[in-house]
């Protein structure tokens, strides 16, 4: 049976219930998250709510931000991180809700082993802060590094960049892939794979980004969200910088 892999859906609640739809059309309905449900967007509650039925939930570093502390945020992004926290903590809601919102936090662990499938935010080596990203198919030795700790696939987020990036130290784009990839024909090869941003995409593609895995066979899918009404939640909050909305319009 299918899974959805999601990552970095920043309380973006028009890019996950477009995500949620599409799952559905598709007959798919196990969830992973790989973390990041908070930070950035103007709808943190709701979409930890809507993923709460999550098989797998990874930790973030927002998330571990929101539970501990920013430290290596900027200003900016530790204001829209405290904003985050009132809202969890919101008395406009029962006790009860805002508990079960702390609670599934708490649950959330950095790195899930299923078999030879791992999930994580980051990287295995360094879960919540770790970036990988496609320059990084030129450093050898943080790539080996990397793949000495993974079995036989690793699903990461944390960059917002969809990616995939073997142990012979190739990489390519879905797009170049034909938005999928048997790992049947990797032989003994390993393989890194961002899924993608749900929330906040940053590879110049504005729409949202997810992928299927039913064992054997990973998809891309990207779908066009509602993304004026997310920009305009965001224009409505003092307490979120603009320049998180206009991002949203362009994908970087």
């Amino acid at each position: 049976m299918s899974i959805a892999i999601l990552a970095d859906i920043h309380a973006n609640l028009e890019a996950l219930t477009r995500v949620l739809e599409d799952m559905e059309s598709r007959g798919v309905r196990r969830i992973v998250c790989l973390g990041d449900i908070l930070g950035y967007g103007p709808n943190p509650r709701e979409c930890l709510k809507l993923l709460f039925s999550s098989e797998v939930a990874i930790l973030g570093n927002h998330e571990e931000a929101v539970m501990f502390y920013g430290e290596d945020f900027n200003p900016k992004a530790r204001e829209a991180l405290e904003w985050t926290k009132d809202q969890l903590n919101s008395t406009a809601h029962e006790r009860t809700e805002n508990y079960d919102l702390w609670n599934f936090l708490s649950t959330m662990q950095q790195v899930v082993e299923d078999g030879d499938v791992m999930y994580t935010h980051g990287s295995p080596r360094i879960p919540t802060r770790e970036y990988v990203v496609p320059a990084d198919s030129r450093n050898h030795e943080k790539m080996a590094g990397i793949f000495e700790l993974i079995k036989r696939v690793c699903f990461i987020g944390h960059s917002h960049i969809p990616h995939v990036y073997t142990s012979d130290m190739k990489h390519a784009s879905p797009d170049a892939l034909g938005g999928a990839i048997d790992l049947r024909k990797l032989g003994d090869r390993k393989i890194l794979i961002n899924t993608g941003s749900v929330g906040q995409p940053r590879d110049g593609d504005p729409r949202t980004s997810y992928v299927t895995f039913d064992g054997n066979i990973v998809r891309f899918h990207r779908l066009e969200y509602d993304v004026q009404t997310t920009v305009d939640k965001i224009y409505a909050e003092p307490r979120i910088p603009n320049f998180l909305a206009d991002r949203l319009l362009v994908g970087r």
